[in-house]
C-alpha cells in the first residue's frame, strides 16, 4: 500500500523530470520507478502522472495561488485539492489529505479558481492556463486558426481517442469485429471499415485478444490518412522513406492486398530491427524489401509513389502524449525543417508523386516547407481540413478526433 505523500512525491518527481529534461511521460515514469520501492502495480501512480502533466499550466497557477509556490510538489498537491476525487474510491483518505493540505492554503480553493478569469486579458496567457498548453502552442494555433477555432482545438486535445486499424492480413473485419466485440465497446468508423474507435473494454487495450494476436492494431486515425492520401495501389511501386517503426508501410500493404512493390528505409539499424520484427508479426513482411539508408541521399530505381512520414517535434501528439503540452521542442521546427525540405526534395527525384506528413501543428513544419519545394501540388483528401495556407490538409482533435496532422500530396514537375 502506499500513502497519499509518496503519491505526491512520486508524480512530483516524475513531473520534475518532464519539465527538466523534455522526456516522455513514459519515459520519465520509467525512469523514477526504476529507482522506487517495489509495488504490486504502479497503474494508479502513472495515472495520476498522466492527468497532472497533461494539466501542469492549470495546476501551476492554481498552486502558486493556493501554496504559494510553482514548484513539482506544489504542482501535485493542487492535483490533489482538485482532482484527486475523480480518480480514488476511497472518499475519505482524499478528504483528510486534502483538508490537511489546505490548513496552509493562502486562499480558498474556490477563490483560486476564479483568479483563472482574471487572465483574460491576455488571450495566450488565459487559454494556456485554462486549458493546460505551452504559450507556443497557443500562439501558433491562435495566429494560424484564431482564437476561437483554437481554443475549440484545445479544449478537444485535452481528450484521448484510442483507434485500432483491423489488420486485414490477419483476418476479414467482421471475424475481428466479432473478436472485439466480446471484450470492448467500440464504434465503427463511418466510412473506414477497418477502423474502429475503442470507447470502453474491460482490461487494457494491450491484453486485449484481439489486439494480443494482432488482428487489430493501435493506430491513430491521422497516421491512416496520412497513407490514404497516398493512394496505393496493387501494382505500385511505392517507397516508404522514414518508415520506422513499420505500422504506415504495414497499412500499404494492408491496402494493396500485398500486391504492391514496397521499399521500407530508415536510417536507424535499431529502428530498422524493429522494424522488421513488427512487419513480420502484422504478416506484412512478405511484400516489403527493408534497407536501411539515409533518405535524403538514397539513390535507387525510380518509384510510382512516396511516402514522407518526416521526423519533426511531434507538437501534433498532445492528445496521447501530455508530455508534447508541457514541452512542445518548438525551438526545434528550423532543424527539423530543413531536415523535411532534403527529405521531401530527395522522395520527389526517386519518385512521380509524393504524399508528405508530419504529426506538427507548427507551419514551419508543414505549409513552409511546402512552399520552398519545387513541386505540384495536388488536391488534399476531402477528409482533411484546409491547412493553414496554401495547398495541403490538417487532421484537428475537434473534427478527427485524432492527433494535429499536416498531409499534402505534390507530384513533381
Amino acid at each position: 500500500m502506499w500513502t497519499p505523500d509518496e503519491l505526491v512525491n512520486f508524480v512530483a518527481r516524475v513531473l520534475y523530470e518532464v519539465l527538466t529534461h523534455g522526456l516522455t511521460l513514459d519515459y520519465a515514469f520509467q525512469r523514477v520507478a526504476r529507482g522506487w520501492r517495489r509495488l504490486k502495480s504502479f497503474k494508479v501512480f502513472y495515472d495520476v502522472a498522466f492527468d497532472v502533466v497533461r494539466n501542469y499550466f492549470l495546476l501551476r497557477h492554481l498552486a502558486a495561488r493556493l501554496f504559494g509556490s510553482e514548484g513539482a510538489k506544489a504542482v501535485v498537491r493542487a492535483w490533489f485539492v482538485y482532482r484527486a476525487e475523480q480518480y480514488f474510491r476511497n472518499k475519505q483518505i482524499v478528504a483528510r489529505y486534502r483538508k490537511r493540505l489546505l490548513k496552509r492554503a493562502l486562499m480558498t480553493p474556490e477563490d483560486a479558481l476564479k483568479s483563472v478569469e482574471e487572465l483574460r486579458r491576455d488571450t495566450i496567457t488565459y487559454l494556456s492556463v485554462k486549458y493546460s498548453y505551452h504559450p507556443a502552442i497557443v500562439k501558433t494555433l491562435v495566429e494560424n486558426l484564431g482564437a476561437e477555432e483554437a481554443e475549440r482545438v484545445m479544449e478537444a486535445g485535452n481528450q484521448t481517442w484510442m483507434w485500432l486499424r483491423i489488420n486485414t492480413l490477419k483476418a476479414d473485419v467482421d471475424k475481428a469485429l466479432r473478436l472485439l466485440e466480446r471484450e470492448a465497446d467500440v464504434e465503427p468508423h463511418p466510412r473506414l471499415s477497418f477502423m474502429v474507435l475503442l470507447k470502453s473494454a474491460r482490461k487494457p487495450v494491450q491484453y486485449l485478444t484481439a489486439v494480443r494476436e494482432l488482428v487489430a492494431v493501435p493506430q491513430d486515425l491521422a497516421s491512416v490518412y496520412a497513407v490514404l492520401a497516398l493512394e496505393p495501389s496493387p501494382g505500385d511501386k511505392i517507397a516508404d522513406l522514414a518508415a520506422a517503426p513499420g505500422m504506415k508501410t504495414s497499412l500499404i500493404v494492408q491496402l494493396t492486398e500485398g500486391r504492391a512493390r514496397v521499399v521500407a528505409a530508415d536510417v536507424s539499424a535499431a529502428r530498422v530491427a524493429r522494424m522488421r520484427g513488427l512487419l513480420k508479426r502484422l504478416g506484412a513482411s512478405d511484400s516489403v524489401e527493408i534497407i536501411r539508408a539515409d533518405s535524403r541521399k538514397l539513390a535507387t530505381r525510380r518509384f510510382d509513389k512516396a511516402l514522407v512520414d518526416a521526423p519533426c517535434t511531434s507538437s501534433g501528439a498532445f492528445t496521447k502524449e501530455p508530455a508534447v503540452k508541457v514541452y512542445p521542442r518548438v525551438s526545434r521546427a528550423r532543424h527539423y525543417g530543413a531536415l523535411q525540405r532534403e527529405l521531401l526534395a530527395n522522395a520527389l527525384r526517386l519518385a512521380e508523386r509524393v504524399t508528405y506528413s508530419v504529426c506538427s501543428i507548427l507551419p514551419e513544419e508543414g505549409e513552409d516547407v511546402i512552399a520552398g519545394i519545387d513541386a505540384a501540388a495536388e488536391r488534399a483528401p476531402a477528409e482533411l481540413v484546409p491547412a493553414y495556407r496554401g495547398p495541403g490538409g490538417r487532421t484537428l482533435p475537434h473534427v478527427h478526433r485524432s492527433e494535429a496532422f499536416f498531409i499534402a500530396r505534390l507530384a513533381r514537375l
